[in-house]
């Protein structure tokens, strides 16, 4: 029977992966459930202990990257479907059995709508549409509210290893460059919490990121969404203090926008860095 591997990466959180296989093998029948582990204290005699023979565990025992963990966790998977979940995820009863019923359609994804949990603890419903872009009309690409055929993540590489921001965004940007078949479950069986920390939080990330993003995608990638990477791009030079490459991206952000005043006074600040440094904190997080 085709089944699903649950792949999960973590680093030094070891009672939330308590916490997450606990309530995982509540739910589990035939998954695979694989922990992709970069810390450098292994779990596996506890794990072993608490799920005998329920968990695949691999302890790589340095910071190898989220993006690196998915795809060793892939590479070792043996089903043919794939869901990548963080360790502080949460999920309905109803979450794996609704994504299992889907497999007998023979998808190459499956979407579910997710509730995000913001850290005021309000909460958001994120539905996603059935469109013609899919998820990429509603910027659902959080591991957890999606399963991928396994021979599909194969094809397109895996996640770029290099990205360490977006990096979710920029998989699926090479997803839908494929003819798929889609399928939609129309249930709010996937419950996310923003990260504090990690790589959306370092400005430096952020930079190498979304530059890699608009060279490797530059013939796909719409005006629209050109635009605002580069202006965020810009605006980061300006707290790191460049304001020479800080002017290059906001210039490139206007020529795909010119009408939009708000990047014209960005512009303008970046040119006038004894201003500048008054409306952009050079307090940055580089990781």
């Amino acid at each position: 029977m085709m089944s699903i591997s649950i792949i999960i990466p973590t680093l030094n959180r070891p009672n939330q992966v308590l916490d997450l296989l606990e309530k995982l093998t509540q739910i589990t029948e035939e998954e695979e459930i694989i922990i992709v582990d970069d810390s450098l204290e292994s779990q596996e005699k506890q794990i072993k202990e608490l799920f005998p023979n329920q968990i695949v565990y691999l302890n790589r025992g340095a910071k190898l990257g989220v993006s690196s963990a998915r795809n060793v966790g892939a590479l070792i998977s043996k089903n043919p479907f794939l869901i990548f979940l963080d360790d502080d995820d949460e999920f309905t009863e109803r979450w794996i059995s609704d994504f299992r019923k889907f497999i007998k359609k023979k998808p190459d994804l499956v979407f579910c709508n997710m509730i995000r949990v913001e850290p005021n603890g309000d909460k958001h419903e994120v539905k996603i549409s059935d469109s013609r872009n899919g998820a990429m009309g509603n910027r659902i690409v959080i591991p957890g509210a999606w399963m991928i055929k396994k021979s599909l993540f194969e094809k397109i590489g895996g996640f770029d290893e290099r990205i360490l921001f977006a990096e979710n965004t920029e998989l699926f940007l090479r997803v839908f460059e494929e003819r798929l078949v889609v399928s939609y479950i129309d249930e709010f069986n996937f419950i996310y919490h923003p990260c504090p920390t990690g790589g959306s939080k370092n400005l430096q990330n952020m930079i190498n990121s979304l530059t890699l993003i608009l060279d490797k995608h530059s013939k796909t990638l719409t005006p629209h969404v050109k635009h605002l990477y580069h202006q965020i791009i810009g605006v980061n030079w300006m707290r790191f203090r460049n304001f020479s490459d800080a002017r290059h991206h906001l210039f490139q952000a206007i020529k795909y926008k010119p009408s939009k005043i708000a990047t014209w006074g960005r512009l303008g600040l970046a040119s006038l860095p004894f201003i500048a440094k008054r409306f952009y904190s050079e307090t940055v997080n580089h990781g």
